[in-house]
């Protein structure tokens, strides 16, 4: 491939060209010299960018003296404070960069250039990812400071530069913003959905009561659409969730493997099987090339502030597919009337389940649940959040008032790991 030589730019206190490591030019529609021009110098330091490369770098995109210059640094490493504080004082942007291909979640296009607003992002998470060094990304490849936010989104940071040109107001209803085509790629799909798709899996491999068999499953799309799945697989020595990753599926070729470790848990293997299918059966190759997944992936109410929105939606649906595929809706909630109908335990107007701190209502509530686990091979956690999920449940034990799905994978299971 032939080099494309660098544009410079001329420097009248050097009477002569300086030439930049990147350089974007930004032209108004049907324009002829660009009204915008950014800078931008990249930076691979194994420590945090000083104070004092950002104002060298700064006094060098002012010889340029064009109007709308902006400067941007980008890199590898994270900004010093003084570094950071200097370029907000001077309208400099500073971008982050975080390399994809040592994402947990590998998706098809930057999630930085698929959100719009800051506004969903935690402060707190955005100044980690520009400030320390240690802070490591699972999902946005782009940390970034502009003028006056911080923010994952691409869109937002050089909108932020835009609106600062000086604009006629003709010239304002010429530009057109693509943002609004982008929309969200992941698509929504509610529960209702989420619960008639498995179903329908489950009709195909014959399923009618009790225990799910993923064997059954697993044969079916092997047959359809040439699926692999190894089971204990031992984590590779370069992998860099070694000793934490439960699963990891990939598209290209259809690939599950679900990991070994030093204590086998039943339920963990069968729930983290059922997640990696579930992103096969839902068609999430469309927006990813691959996924690996640790317990604290598992959370029951996601924060976006340290997954991109796609990453968010896609990984609820699969939990929420994988819990709908194990506890099958209509069997599940008839087993469990059966079981309240048996006891003779009478709704007192606090649920159909109800368990607080008194013994008795712990009583109930563990035998009802030892038998809906012995008759679907999934743990006690599991099998309160499918009941809470359906309204059938309410637990007002203290601090219960959160919990994740990575409890779906505790507890100990006599079957087998996918049935």
């Amino acid at each position: 491939m032939q080099d494309i030589p660098k544009k410079g730019y001329f420097s009248k206190d050097r009477g002569s060209e300086i030439v930049f490591d990147v350089s974007i030019e930004i032209f108004m529609p049907g324009a002829t010299e660009y009204s915008m021009l950014f800078l931008v110098e990249c930076k691979n330091y194994t420590h945090a960018v000083p104070v004092d490369d950002t104002e060298e770098f700064f006094s060098k995109v002012q010889q340029v003296a064009a109007a709308n210059v902006k400067a941007v640094i980008a890199s590898t490493a994270s900004y010093q404070r003084g570094a950071r504080a200097f370029a907000k004082s001077k309208g400099m942007g500073l971008l982050r960069y975080f390399d994809p291909s040592n994402f947990k979640w590998e998706l098809m296009r930057s999630p930085s250039a698929s959100i719009f607003e800051s506004s969903l992002q935690d402060a707190i998470e955005l100044d980690a990812g520009l400030s320390k060094e240690s802070f490591v990304s699972t999902a946005f490849d782009l940390y970034l400071q502009s003028p006056v936010r911080d923010t994952n989104s691409l869109w937002s940071f050089v909108e932020d530069f835009v609106v600062q040109i000086p604009m006629s107001l003709s010239e304002r209803r010429k530009l057109v913003n693509p943002k609004s085509n982008l929309g969200q790629k992941v698509p929504f799909q509610s529960k209702d959905r989420i619960e008639e798709h498995a179903a329908g899996i489950l009709k195909k491999i014959g399923h009618e009561r009790g225990l799910v068999s993923l064997d059954d499953l697993c044969a079916l799309e092997r047959e359809r659409c040439n699926l692999s799945v190894q089971l204990d697989v031992e984590p590779a020595e370069g992998d860099d969730f070694r000793g934490s990753i439960l699963g990891r599926i990939s598209f290209d070729p259809l690939e599950i493997k679900v990991f070994a470790h030093a204590r086998p848990n039943k339920g963990r293997e069968r729930f983290t099987l059922a997640h990696e299918l579930a992103h096969h059966l839902l068609g999430h190759s469309r927006f990813m090339a691959g996924e690996a997944c640790e317990e604290v992936d598992f959370l029951l109410f996601r924060k976006e502030a340290i997954e991109a929105p796609e990453i968010s939606r896609m990984e609820f649906q699969a939990d929420y597919f994988a819990a709908s595929l194990l506890m099958p809706r209509v069997s599940f909630e008839e087993d469990f009337r059966r079981i309240l109908h048996g006891m003779n335990l009478p709704d007192r107007g606090h649920g159909l389940l109800y368990v607080d701190d008194q013994p008795c209502n712990r009583q109930n509530y563990e035998f009802v649940t030892n038998h809906l686990m012995a008759r679907y091979g999934v743990s006690r956690s599991a099998t309160a959040i499918r009941l809470e999920g359906l309204g059938l449940f309410r637990d007002a034990r203290s601090g219960a008032s959160f919990r994740t799905v990575g409890s779906l994978l505790s507890g100990s299971l006599g079957r087998g790991v996918h049935g």
